[in-house]
């Protein structure tokens, strides 16, 4: 079942829908119901599809693999996560040239070693110009220190993204967010944030795709990510329940902070289309 939270919402209209894909797509290595349905849906309507992910662990190319491998066609290019997106972010703030040090695991690694950037992984490191911070399930007390000092002694910290949680098939595992805590405490310093709800890595999605904000739909899971960066940039949101919300969550938001849509699962989303061809889009405003 599919609740529509505004008087209208102009699917008819759409350009571009943009799915997150941990609690979204799949869960941990699951794929969720009806996902490569509404995919299929979308891009059978003539709507452009992307993925966009605050995962930092795995690369652009895993996740194209991995969606492929489920039956939802997938190539490198429709995805954007937090790992490209922090490289893209490195290069446009003039620091991908300095000491590039890693509190992160292999993909955050690989995505900046592809944007050419010589990075290094925390342990392996003496000196740092900027200290980049993903989720890392290696990450303990020396990795904290080396961090603290490094920023302390001037280093720009950029956080690939501040999730506090990743949804797995069953329950819920620390996200980069506990980590970039951890190391925001010890530094006294605030990171600098790429991911969502930073709408640095939608802005570079929808500028890819050609598409306006208020042409697009940003599907997700999370209220403080999602949800939030959708509103942000004046695009179209649904909430789908199969990641870390509930509706009561949803509820409790001042109106102009709601989702536009909430969806049990992804399989509800194709039926809301037959009621929803109206005229030309509108603004959602907020």
């Amino acid at each position: 079942m599919a609740e529509i939270n505004q008087t209208y919402v102009p699917l008819s209209s759409l350009k571009l829908s943009i799915f997150d894909i941990d609690g979204v797509i799949v869960r941990g290595k699951l794929p969720m119901p009806g996902a490569a349905e509404a995919v299929a849906f979308m891009r059978g309507r003539g709507i452009g599809v992307r993925f966009l992910t605050n995962n930092s662990t795995l690369t652009r190319q895993h996740y194209a693999d991995m969606l492929s491998g489920m039956g939802i066609p997938c190539e490198v290019g429709d995805v954007m996560n937090s790992a490209r997106a922090t490289a893209l972010y490195l290069q446009e703030k003039n620091l991908a040239k300095g000491r590039v040090v890693v509190i992160g695991e292999k993909g955050l690694l690989e995505e900046l070693a592809g944007a050419g950037i010589q990075a290094v992984h925390w342990s392996q490191a003496e000196r740092a110009d900027a200290v980049v911070v993903g989720l890392d399930r290696a990450f303990n007390y020396e990795a904290l220190k080396k961090a603290q000092q490094w920023i302390l002694g001037g280093a720009a910290f950029v956080a690939s993204n501040r999730d506090g949680s990743y949804p797995v098939e069953n329950g819920l595992i620390p996200g980069a967010g506990s980590v970039v805590a951890a190391i925001e405490a010890a530094a006294a310093t605030k990171p600098h944030l790429v991911g969502k709800p930073n709408t640095f890595m939608l802005d570079k999605v929808m500028a890819e795709a050609k598409a306006e904000p208020q042409l697009t739909l940003l599907v997700g899971d999370r209220l403080e990510t999602d949800i939030e960066l959708g509103r942000r940039a004046g695009a179209w949101t649904a909430l789908v329940l199969t990641g870390v919300t509930d509706r009561e969550a949803a509820d409790r938001l001042p109106l102009d902070r709601r989702p536009h849509i909430i969806l049990e699962t992804l399989q509800d989303l194709p039926a809301l289309f037959p009621a929803y061809q109206g005229p030309a889009a509108t603004y959602p405003g907020g």
